[in-house]
């Protein structure tokens, strides 16, 4: 039995929650770095540079996530809409192969049901579209993540002193890209499982 398209939108929502999560978690890894470069000094310039860029993609994962969160919960909720539209409409059409008398006067409410099912379909093509699009959106910050991790890993080991906790940095960054990595892929296998 397939799944209906407003479950899988919750799910994928609820992925895209999970992936919002591990963003928060990156913001703080950030402001973690940034304290310790204040604290490293002259030993690790280059990485304080780095810490801007890590809470600024943070706070971009964060804005995206939310943005396709809201975009799920909206598709959740027109998928629902559609279900009833589809189901009034097998109610209509069912009626009309009955031929009862009278049956004329239902003409109008059923197409208003037609014409809504109509507009709501293409409504729920669109939002899976702009859905598809914003997921990928979101692997070009996940690159984006891990270039950031491989330049964290390249400053650490100039730290001295510092160098084990710059690495311990670099793994969390990297750790933080590919958990949200997997949410998206779950969103995004999600997806595709409703396109088949």
């Amino acid at each position: 039995m397939a799944v209906p398209i407003f479950v899988t939108a919750a799910s994928i929502a609820a992925e895209l929650h999970q992936a919002m999560l591990e963003a928060k978690g990156l913001a703080l890894t950030a402001k973690n770095a940034r304290a310790l470069a204040v604290r490293a000094g002259s030993k690790t310039v280059g990485f304080k540079a780095i810490t801007h860029f890590i809470d600024e993609l943070a706070s971009d994962i964060i804005r995206q996530s939310q943005y396709i969160n809201g975009l799920s919960e909206d598709l959740s909720q027109q998928a629902v809409s559609l279900w009833r539209a589809n189901t009034a409409a097998d109610k209509f059409e069912w009626l009309e192969r009955q031929q009862l008398p009278h049956g004329d006067s239902l003409q109008h409410a059923m197409q208003q049901c037609y014409a809504e099912r109509e507009c709501l379909s293409e409504l729920l093509t669109r939002g899976l579209r702009e859905l598809e699009t914003q997921l990928e959106e979101g692997d070009k910050h996940i690159r984006t993540a891990n270039l950031i991790a491989t330049s964290s890993k390249i400053e650490a080991s100039s730290a001295g002193d510092f160098r084990a906790q710059l690495e311990v940095i670099a793994a969390n960054i990297t750790t933080t890209a590919n958990q949200i990595r997997q949410h998206l892929s779950n969103a995004r296998r999600l997806l595709s499982q409703k396109h088949r």
